[in-house]
């Protein structure tokens, strides 16, 4: 036993369930279940690699309670209809088959899902028999969980969702029994413990999640939590603490971190509740929370669990990892929200991760990888992070690899993102993908060495994998050249001075986190981007939303719907919808993205039979999922 993380392994008593340890996987939507709801093959993969990795308490995430109802599940469990068991069964059964308990959130919808317009929403609307089938839903469902053998219920009461609905003031305007007083908007919950305890008595725990505060005027704030939690906790086993609600755009950052905001963001709630005097039911927090979080927490006596899922699917094994000492080689998770950005769509896809290129597709790469037939020589042109990723898969495959990169360090265009105090998440990546390719027995590195036709003949290769990146895009717009004008890369290196007054030329991921870094700095920087503000958020929006906030608020002006035109004598001419304007500046910082380097590629793609070409140099969208991916794909496939 790792004794830095003794406290978070030690067991647990929760109901009538013996956990054990500290860590419980928090419930995801994955996307992997069938169109009507029901278990697959690739849920159940997905559930036993959480499994595996050795978490106390493992949570299948989001379950409706209601019967299905086609495309409307979202590809997610539906425990509405008790065709949902048999295959639930299996889930339980794979979960029991690494030591850990089974856990399934159950959830329900009202009518809508946005923030209720004044003195009405849905819960106002309902009547005593919409009550009671709600409750009847719930109940029900918690008892297809228990007949699958099930050990745990989660029920969702957080985040502006039903339950919550009846408890927050927000929402609820109700002048019954349900409404008014703290004791009347307790009373659903109540109701509803009462009636899943009728149909599964204490063979199942009950986990109840609910927001802390909900961060909006009017919402629910943590005195009435604690208050509430006082009546309702001899009905449950669990109290699982987040905070915020997902109903309102602006507030989804808040519940679900980027990069950004700090880890453990919303912690201290939880930790107020496990203090708060006449406080007895265990605590769960959530939230950002890696392992060495979780053992500071734990031995702070701040909470009694920790839940986590963005650390488990970067890397699934990294509980057992920390409880055996090995945790320099856990992968860790960038928190780029990639896996929600990606589940919770208009069209929601299968869940991805930017540095585990197996997450979500572990069906199909069931205990890969596995030692190749026949191991070949491979060379590698390149030492960003597709080239590093498709070293260590080649390598963990027998193949015996040899990397080329022209500079003195490792990681590509990478490195120059990590410079921000705020991108400490990406730089522990890098960080552990170096250390994990540099250590690799299979791996040569040779470090400050160009590839030439020359050296990479001259290791005969059976396979050539061309990594090469990527150069900045500068479009033909008069007075790009002149000394004032830098490249965004130059910036974060720190190549490149800047002047008092900035402007940035495009208002992507890069050039937006250039500007806050810039901005901290004190700096007076001014965004110019073709598209609207809204627009801005598709590439990915729980971290352009934080992003955009946080620019806000350092004051940074933001001039989207505007086209660069023009640069002459520290001077920008913009067009934006109304008129030209004229803008002075110090320092025009252009991020206007990359292009492929086609023409290095041309020099090494017919050098061979067997080449692949992977990463930056086959796109100008690149981000770091193509990149892994693309990598692990080429380690794979050779």
């Amino acid at each position: 036993m790792n004794v830095k993380y003794a406290k978070i392994f030690s067991p647990i008593k929760i109901g009538n369930i013996l956990v054990k340890n500290r860590i419980e996987t928090s419930p995801a939507a994955p996307r992997l279940a069938s169109p009507e709801g029901l278990v697959t093959p690739e849920l159940i993969e997905w559930t036993r690699e959480l499994a595996k990795g050795g978490a106390g308490i493992v949570t299948v995430g989001i379950s409706m309670v209601t019967p299905p109802f086609g495309h409307m599940n979202g590809f997610c469990v539906n425990i509405g209809d008790d065709n949902v068991v048999p295959g639930l069964a299996v889930l339980a059964d794979t979960v029991h088959r690494y030591g850990a308990k089974a856990s399934i959130e159950l959830a329900g919808f009202a009518m809508g899902h946005e923030l209720p317009e004044e003195g009405k929403s849905p819960i106002d609307m309902m009547s005593q028999e919409d009550i009671d089938n709600w409750i009847s839903l719930f109940a029900n469902a918690a008892e297809r969980a228990m007949k699958a053998g099930m050990d745990m219920v989660l029920i969702h009461g957080g985040h502006g969702i039903l339950v919550s609905n009846f408890f927050s003031p927000l929402f609820n305007h109700r002048t019954d029994k349900y409404g008014g007083s703290l004791e009347n908007r307790a009373r659903f919950a109540c109701e509803l413990f009462a009636a899943i305890r009728r149909k599964v008595g204490r063979k199942l725990a009950i986990e109840f999640r609910l927001s802390a505060a909900e961060l909006v005027p009017g919402g629910v704030e943590l005195e009435e939590t604690i208050a509430f939690i006082k009546i309702i906790q001899d009905q449950i086993d669990l109290v699982h603490v987040s905070a915020g609600m997902l109903l309102d755009d602006a507030m989804v950052p808040i519940t679900t971190q980027p990069t950004y905001f700090k880890r453990g963001y919303n912690a201290h709630y939880a930790a107020s509740i496990k203090k708060a005097p006449g406080i007895t039911v265990p605590v769960t927090t959530v939230g950002s929370i890696d392992l060495d979080l979780a053992a500071e927490i734990i031995e702070n006596d701040e909470a009694d669990i920790c839940a986590m899922i963005r650390t488990v699917i970067a890397d699934p094994g990294s509980v057992n990892k920390a409880r055996t000492g090995k945790e320099a080689e856990i992968r860790p998770c960038i928190r780029c929200v990639l896996c929600l950005n990606r589940t919770h769509g208009m069209e929601p896809l299968r869940v991805a991760c930017a540095v585990n290129p197996k997450a979500g597709r572990e069906c199909e790469l069931k205990d890969t990888p596995k030692l190749a037939d026949q191991p070949k020589k491979v060379v590698i042109i390149g030492g960003g992070p597709a080239g590093l990723e498709a070293a260590r898969t080649a390598g963990d495959r027998g193949h015996q690899v040899v990397l080329f990169e022209k500079s003195d360090s490792l990681g590509g265009t990478l490195r120059l993102a990590v410079a921000p105090d705020f991108k400490a998440d990406l730089k522990n990546y890098l960080d552990w993908s170096i250390r994990m390719t540099s250590r690799h027995p299979n791996v040569q590195i040779r470090l400050a060495t160009a590839a030439t036709t020359e050296n990479i003949l001259a290791e005969t290769p059976d396979t050539l994998i061309i990594a090469v990146g990527s150069e900045s895009n500068i479009p033909p717009i008069p007075g790009l050249t002149g000394d004032d004008v830098v490249w965004v890369g130059d910036v974060e290196s720190g190549s490149a001075s800047v002047g008092q007054d900035v402007i940035i030329a495009g208002g992507g991921l890069t050039g937006c986190e250039t500007a806050l870094d810039l901005a901290r700095k004190g700096k007076n920087v001014t965004i110019i981007e073709m598209v609207s503000e809204q627009q801005m958020l598709t590439p990915s929006p729980i971290p352009m939303t934080a992003l955009l906030q946080l620019l806000k608020k350092e004051n940074v002006t933001i001039l989207a719907e505007h086209k660069l035109e023009k640069v002459k004598d520290h001077t920008v001419l913009l067009s934006g919808a109304e008129a030209q304007k004229e803008l002075a500046f110090d320092t025009l910082i252009l991020s206007l993205g990359v292009k492929p380097k086609l023409l290095e590629v041309s020099k090494f793609a017919n050098l061979i039979d067997d080449v692949f070409c992977i990463g930056d140099c086959t796109t100008s969208q690149g981000t770091l999922y193509t990149a892994t991916t693309a990598g692990y794909n080429a380690g794979m496939d050779i």
